[in-house]
């Protein structure tokens, strides 16, 4: 190495040092020592060394910030333990149930809580290894997550590098703070793009894009509050917890060790009261056991942990101008008003629309266009209509008559004996077609990443995708790039997404043909008990009491899948799939021993061993099923720890009632 060389590399690595230094002091500390524009002359010199010296870039040089290219799809990849949610507590009554049932755990040994902000954003699990940024999951559904490691290195408050090495795993929040929302949304205004309706959707949409560039102009935040080490709490208690991360110079939000309730209560007022001042937006306090000792014994359910709980806020309430009743087509042709509202600030949003349900909502109101009308948004997400606030003009206000045609294609409009709402009867309306490819590509449905709103306007547009088998035949590399706003790059990606939905799961196709009343769970039970769209398809033509036999499924439900198969243009539908390779069959049950074959169970309440998905899983597996709901044609309730109404009504109807041993004889039986 020349003597050059090595000055040039001593250089990298202080300019390196103090770049980091420099990002700490302005994106965690808030109280930067220089200006932005000599930061960017440091940014710059470091990124000119790099590029003469390319074999010196490392993954956690400040540099790597500003995000790669787009990738093909986003792995995923395991929690090292459950990323779990936290159940809610709305009043007073609720957090004194949770403060009651910690202290009988702690069997009169003194409680301490540690309070923190509910953020309203992502949560996050990241992994580092010897000190060095290495993975980085949303929670998805708990215990797999999507793999976003490289978007999240564009965070700027988030460390690529601690000191002092270690593996270790830090859980927290992304969110998208205040000012950098307003900004996004004023330029996606001046581009003539929607806005966005919260920070947190925009930050949900910068973690999860493909595009890491993307991530890193959206100028996101992360705040950490969790500090794991083989999936085990690192610390004996919280608060320890929270300086650790801040010493490991991570950004944390306001807490407040809290030495009994009345404590954590004060801090929840002050929260409530203060938190428009605060830089983002958070709905709610959460309260955690501060002894990781206790927290063990508590021990979770299958969905929470029993040391935590989070205070909602009370919902925001404004009163506006009713503009306008507008009705949009979903894609069961359901005829949906909504309110168009003088826009009014609620919740530190503008908000000018508002859901009204359906007609019947509306009469119930009595809302008329020009009447001020008092709103909220329940939790700080979706803003409905309370009602009407009297002035001496309502009664002369016109009451709201319901449309006669589709007020998208123009066709009439039907409304069913025992339903709130009309539906368009045209099968080839535009808007039902529209929402049905939304619904068919939807992450919960057939997955198909990128097929989204805009997308679907173009594609249905240029004629290229009448229904949803178009989606297989007519979308091609050529066809999608001659799309505005399309490339190659995005092209191959969305045919990437659409090809492996082929192989997706029986239960995912037939919620994807959107039949009505036939949602996830009942697609998930049809598909186990049918194994393949034929053998269901055979069964609701020759009678559709046969459907019946399947749990869950009515005479209401078994009536509307008996109708969709009825019509010859849905049949065709489904053999076009068919011999564009969607023909999944459902895998067969195990072989073994079945000994709770034909009997019927409902899970109620915290088992000690199992979560309910494990045992639900061991009972299907031994030829039983598994019921939501207590009825007469319930054979056993499996009860655990606060067992709820389902527990009062199976003692009511005198169903046998079992605890975990009792289960488990049977399973051994």
């Amino acid at each position: 190495m020349t003597q050059r060389t090595s000055n040039e590399r001593d250089e990298l690595e202080r300019l390196r040092a103090d770049i980091r230094r420099h990002e700490h002091l302005y994106y965690v500390e808030d109280r930067p020592e220089v200006s932005d524009a000599d930061f960017d002359l440091l940014m710059r010199r470091l990124q000119a060394l790099e590029q003469a010296h390319p074999d010196w870039v490392t993954p956690d040089s400040p540099s790597q910030r500003v995000g790669g290219e787009p990738r093909a799809g986003l792995a995923k990849a395991r929690h090292s333990s459950p990323l779990q949610s936290l159940d809610n507590a709305y009043n007073a009554a609720e957090l004194a149930d949770f403060d009651r049932r910690v202290r009988a755990a702690a069997g009169g040994e003194p409680v301490r809580y540690v309070a923190e902000l509910k953020f309203d954003g992502l949560s996050m699990a990241i992994r580092y290894e010897n000190g060095h940024l290495a993975q980085g999951l949303t929670r998805g559904d708990g215990q797999v997550g999507e793999d976003v490691t490289d978007n999240l290195r564009t965070i700027r408050s988030l460390p690529l590098a601690v000191a002092g090495g270690g593996d270790f795993e830090v859980r927290g929040e992304v969110l998208l703070p205040r000012a950098a929302f307003q900004k996004l949304n004023q330029d996606r205004e001046d581009e003539g793009e929607p806005r966005f309706a919260n920070p947190r959707n925009a930050a949900a949409g910068a973690v999860r894009v493909l595009d890491p560039r993307i991530t890193a102009a959206r100028r996101l935040d992360f705040y950490a509050y969790s500090l794991l080490a083989g999936g085990q709490s690192v610390h004996a208690t919280q608060a320890v917890t929270l300086e650790a991360l801040k010493k490991l110079s991570f950004k944390i939000g306001p807490w407040q060790l809290c030495p009994d309730f009345e404590a954590v209560s004060a801090f929840i007022q002050h929260c409530e009261h203060d938190r428009d001042a605060l830089p983002f937006e958070i709905d709610g306090v959460v309260i955690k056991v501060d002894d990781e000792a206790l927290r063990q014994r508590l021990g979770s359910t299958n969905k929470f942990p029993r040391w935590a709980v989070a205070y909602k806020f009370p919902a925001r309430q404004a009163v506006t101008r009713l503009r306008d009743i507008v009705m949009s087509v979903g894609r069961t042709g359901a005829l949906t008003p909504t309110a168009y509202l003088d826009p009014v600030a609620l919740g530190g949003v503008t908000v000018s629309r508002s859901t009204l349900h359906n007609l019947d909502e509306i009469g119930r109101l009595d809302v008329r266009i020009g009447d001020n009308v008092r709103i909220e948004r329940s939790g700080d997400v979706i803003p409905k209509v309370l009602g009407v606030v009297p002035d001496a003009e309502h009664e002369h206000r016109a009451p709201y008559i319901a449309p006669t045609h589709c007020p998208v294609c123009g066709s009439g409009v039907h409304r069913e004996p025992g339903e709130v709402v009309l539906r368009c009867v045209n099968a080839n309306c535009p808007a039902k077609l529209k929402e049905s490819l939304r619904h068919f590509g939807h992450r919960s449905v057939m997955n198909i990443g990128g097929l989204g709103p805009a997308l679907i306007e173009q594609v249905t547009a240029a004629g290229l995708v009448k229904n949803l088998a178009d989606i297989y035949e007519n979308l091609n590399q050529e066809n999608l790039s001659a799309l505005e706003r399309m490339g190659a790059t995005s092209a191959r990606n969305l045919l990437a997404q659409i090809e492996r939905s082929r192989s997706n799961d029986l239960w995912r196709l037939l919620y994807g043909l959107g039949i009505r009343m036939v949602g996830e769970r009942t697609a998930q039970l049809l598909a186990q008990h049918f194994g393949s769209m034929s053998a269901l398809m055979e069964a609701a033509q020759r009678n559709p009491a046969e459907l019946e036999q399947v749990e869950e499924v009515g005479p209401r439900i078994a009536q509307s899948i008996h109708d969709f198969f009825a019509e010859a243009a849905n049949r065709a539908l489904v053999e076009r799939l068919r011999k564009l390779g969607l023909d999944p069959r459902q895998q067969a049950r195990s072989t073994g021993p079945q000994p709770l074959a034909g009997k019927k169970f409902v899970l109620t309440g915290t088992l000690p061993h199992f979560s309910r998905e494990e045992m639900k899983a061991r009972i299907e597996a031994a030829g039983g099923k598994v019921s939501g709901s207590v009825s007469t044609k319930t054979d056993y309730v499996v009860a655990g720890e606060e067992a709820g109404s389902k527990l009062d009504k199976a003692r009511a109807l005198g169903i046998p009632i079992l605890d975990e041993a009792g289960i488990e004889k049977l399973l051994q039986s």
